[in-house]
């Protein structure tokens, strides 16, 4: 029995990622999907400061799900979280110790009982619902695209069943390949303290009638997206600069911008990687579930 998301969603057979991917791009829902998502991103962190500590970069966001991982895979130990660092490519594995122990002050994961200090360790209930929210943030934002999202939505409140989420997106990640991480969007933006929410909060800034990403200009305050992202206005000017001498927008003004092509082309694969490992991740569950593969109801 195949599942509902399965039958509408599947891609077809003979097609690369690649291809996969290009046809998802064209999707015709997909641009108000993608602004969703920057709204729903953008409200969490705002709601809850342990989250929007662990979304501040892309290092502890991608940490963040390591961590759900390996738990969900055997274990979160120091070495499997290096280990996992070196095969995915993501993050250092020199950051992996930094990384656990802010996870410890945020109180997202703690010592295992009875097991050698600092060897293991496991995710807290606070960790589970600030992943499960992350999580939900994209499939909300995937419902403009396919109702049937808030139905796997709610299945996450299972602890089981968001672990195996976890499992299965990590599982789908490795077979698809990482997206090139050696660049000027994520050296300007994903790897600096809040780039990713001032992208977000960009993108917002532009008229809801315009596409998204918006290609025409954008007025921004710099004391507002400095105050909003607690950061200083120094540091958000450094990166709008270093943006535009990557050519990857053009400042156009004081206080207004406008993306390049190239620009533009990294914020879409940004949101649509992002749409599409939740959306493939939600077919998958919705796949075992229906098969009743594994106890995750």
């Amino acid at each position: 029995m195949s599942s509902p998301l399965a039958l509408r969603w599947s891609p077809e057979n003979g097609l690369s990622t690649h291809e996969q991917f290009a046809r998802f791009l064209k999707e015709p829902m997909l641009e108000p999907a993608m602004r969703r998502l920057s709204q729903n991103m953008l409200a969490l962190a705002a709601s809850d400061r342990a989250i929007d500590g662990i979304v501040k970069d892309v290092g502890r966001f991608f940490a963040g799900g390591m961590a759900m991982t390996l738990h969900a895979t055997g274990g979160l130990t120091l070495p499997r979280l290096k280990q996992y660092c070196a095969d995915t490519g993501l993050i250092s594995p020199g950051r992996a110790r930094a990384i656990l122990l802010y996870l410890r002050f945020l109180k997202y994961v703690e010592p295992v009982p009875g097991v050698k200090r600092g060897t293991a360790y496991v995710p807290t209930a606070s960790m589970r619902n600030a992943w499960s929210a992350i999580i939900r943030a994209g499939l909300d934002a995937l419902q403009v695209m396919e109702p049937e999202m808030a139905r796997i939505s709610r299945r996450l409140a299972n602890p089981v069943t968001l672990f195996e989420m976890c499992r299965l997106q990590s599982d789908i990640a490795r077979l698809a390949g990482n997206e090139p991480t050696d660049n000027a969007f994520w050296r300007v933006f994903l790897n600096r303290h809040a780039g990713t929410q001032i992208l977000h909060a960009l993108m917002l800034s532009a008229e809801d009638t315009a596409p998204y990403p918006p290609r025409g200009e954008i007025v921004f305050s710099l004391s507002r997206l400095a105050r909003d992202f607690h950061v200083s206005r120094p540091h958000v000017a450094r990166m709008l600069r270093a943006a535009e001498k990557e050519g990857l927008l053009e400042l156009t003004g004081s206080n207004a911008l406008r993306f390049s092509d190239e620009g533009l082309r990294h914020l879409t694969v940004l949101l649509a990687v992002r749409l599409r490992a939740d959306l493939l991740g939600a077919i998958a569950l919705d796949t075992e579930l229906a098969h009743g593969l594994r106890k995750t109801a």
